[in-house]
């Protein structure tokens, strides 16, 4: 099957995949795997270098050690091309190995339990449950097997279960501190997503739970409404009663959101006094119902206070007032600054004729930048209607490539950044025509060439002081680690970190969607395509990261059908 890595360019033949890696990368697995053949083949040579019994076969260990290596060598060698499904298979001969090790020394296998210990322990960490176990009943049928080769004095019977209790214990043992690791993991995670005054979600987490919720809507065909709220008047507390009050009452608000919000809906702390609601499958207008039901809780909460504060409004919702994340905060953005501006303590509903891109009072505010940015935004969209059919396309692409920045380690600032660079990758295609831009089969390549001017012409029309940054990554997000790539032939390190991210989350994203010319690959597909170009057409530790925030993803899937169930 011919499918297309990225939405213009490479058709190749993807892999397959597993579970098997659910919890690590593949190539992790197989370069740890290697390791331990080498180490193991290391141990067994020193067997047959030094004194051993004179009924031992030296040929048969030689011969055995070499085995040991050549596997390592080849894990490493293919170690990113190496399908999951294939690990159970090396460890499994590496079992064999050890056996055959023990056979050919001669010597009495009783003790020997302890050199099958390291696939037992390998299992244990990376398999599931099921791998583990029928690895450990493979051991115990070739230490079985070496024990009635050659019966210890004490008996066969007693040494077997003496090792298989030993590897039992040890495999235990390592399953319940992988456990705990992945649960410490987990607390991290959600503390990073967790705003520590008020135990809500932070900006982050309201971001990525909008983004699942609307992809929820657009399947369902329903609607989700987003209710931002910024509390009136907040720095006269501050000024009058101090910061450890202000923190108090936004400790207070967050408790009134809570018990006025519905059990369906998220609720965010996104900025110092900036709030939000998330409303699954309710319109716009039960939403400003809820909306005014809260701004009235806020009022009667603080009414005796000696700064008696109050909560402005703005609601927008899905798809009327916007089709991606983006398009829908800017519109309830919009409606929370008509509400400040028209008298502060009201709920106002977004409409098309209040200003757009508005956010909160800003006594300096770059209202030139926000204007253009705003239509940038707009026209990237427009682009992805003419392509796919839907405005998706670069919205998550920008939530990908956010995930895989976060995952790098970049400042929150530039996390944010590279969202945006994601969402604004493909405007240059505004002058591609749609004939080649919607053509169901292969492009030639006079086509081709013109769909390689797109990240230049996307760096012009970005050209604005306000996205010096993010123009630069738009342009470069074609060009590949090999130099293969376009429009320049950029190669390694050249290539800004951004523009890396970039190409990952497009070619995912592209791969993951139907589009005109081919149906999607699915997840498992995707992902093996990806660790099959690594270090080529994309860069390693982009793809790692990429599949490390899927893998976490899909853990916190499973627990939450878990904890539903």
């Amino acid at each position: 099957m011919s499918v297309v890595v990225t939405d213009d360019e490479l058709r190749t033949d993807p892999g397959s995949g597993s579970e098997l890696g659910a919890s690590f990368g593949t190539s992790l697995m197989v370069q740890v795997l290697a390791g331990l053949f080498a180490a193991g083949a290391t141990l067994a040579l020193l067997t047959a270098v030094l004194p051993h019994p004179a009924s031992a076969s030296t040929v048969g260990l030689l011969l055995t050690v070499g085995a040991a290596y050549v596997t390592a060598t080849l894990l490493l060698w293919r170690a990113r091309t190496i399908a999951a499904w294939m690990l159970p298979l090396v460890l499994g001969w590496g079992t064999t190995l050890i056996a055959a090790v023990a056979y050919f020394s001669a010597g009495t296998p009783s003790p020997l339990i302890f050199f099958f210990v390291w696939s037992s322990l390998y299992a244990s960490y990376f398999f599931t449950t099921g791998g583990t176990a029928i690895q450990v009943v493979y051991i115990g049928i070739a230490y079985g097997a070496l024990l009635a080769t050659r019966p210890p004095e004490s008996g066969a019977g007693a040494w077997w279960l003496v090792g298989m209790g030993t590897l039992l214990v040890a495999a235990i043992l390592i399953r319940s501190m992988r456990e705990r690791v992945e649960l410490l993991i987990e607390r991290l995670y959600d503390a990073a997503r967790t705003d520590p005054l008020t135990r809500l979600s932070n900006r982050r987490g309201f971001r990525e739970l909008l983004d699942l919720e609307l992809e929820r809507a657009r399947r369902s065909h329903g609607g989700v409404t987003v209710i931002v709220g910024d509390v009136d008047r907040f720095k006269e507390v501050n000024d009058r009663s101090g910061h450890q009050v202000a923190d108090n009452a936004l400790q207070r608000l967050a408790n009134v959101l809570q018990r006025e919000k519905r059990q369906i809906d998220g609720l965010a702390r996104v900025g110092g006094e900036e709030f939000a609601l998330i409303l699954p499958d309710t319109d716009r207008h039960d939403a400003f119902v809820i909306a005014e039901r809260v701004r009235e809780a806020v009022r009667a909460e603080f009414a005796g206070d000696a700064v008696a504060i109050t909560m402005s409004l703005g609601v927008a919702g899905h798809p009327e007032d916007g089709e991606t994340a983006g398009s829908l905060l800017r519109a309830a953005d919009a409606a929370l600054f008509a509400a400040k501006q028209n008298g502060r303590d009201m709920a106002v509903l977004h409409s098309a004729s209040l200003p757009d891109n508005a956010r909160g009072e800003r006594e300096a505010r770059d209202i030139a930048g926000e204007r253009f940015l705003s239509v940038v935004l707009e026209l990237a969209e427009a682009v992805d209607l003419r392509f796919s059919g839907s405005a998706r396309h670069c919205e998550t692409v920008g939530r990908y490539a956010a995930m895989m920045a976060e995952e790098l380690g970049l400042s929150e600032e530039r996390v944010e950044r590279v969202r945006l660079a994601g969402m604004l990758h493909d405007v240059g295609k505004v002058g591609v025509p749609d004939v080649i831009l919607q053509k169901p089969a292969k492009l030639t390549d006079a086509e081709f060439d013109v769909i390689k001017r797109h990240p230049e012409l996307g760096a012009q029309i970005l050209e604005h002081p306000k996205l010096s940054d993010v123009r630069g990554w738009v342009g470069e997000h074609h060009e590949r680690p090999d130099g293969r790539g376009y429009p320049r032939g950029l190669s390694g390190d050249a290539i800004s970190l951004e523009a890396r991210i970039l190409a990952v989350a497009d070619a995912f994203e592209a791969m993951t969607s139907d589009r005109a010319y081919r149906a999607a690959i699915g997840l498992d597909s995707a992902r093996s395509e990806l660790q099959r170009c690594a270090g080529t057409q994309f860069d390693r530790r982009v793809v790692d990261a990429l599949l490390a925030v899927l893998d976490h993803d899909a853990r916190r899937a499973t627990r939450a059908l878990a904890h539903a169930s």
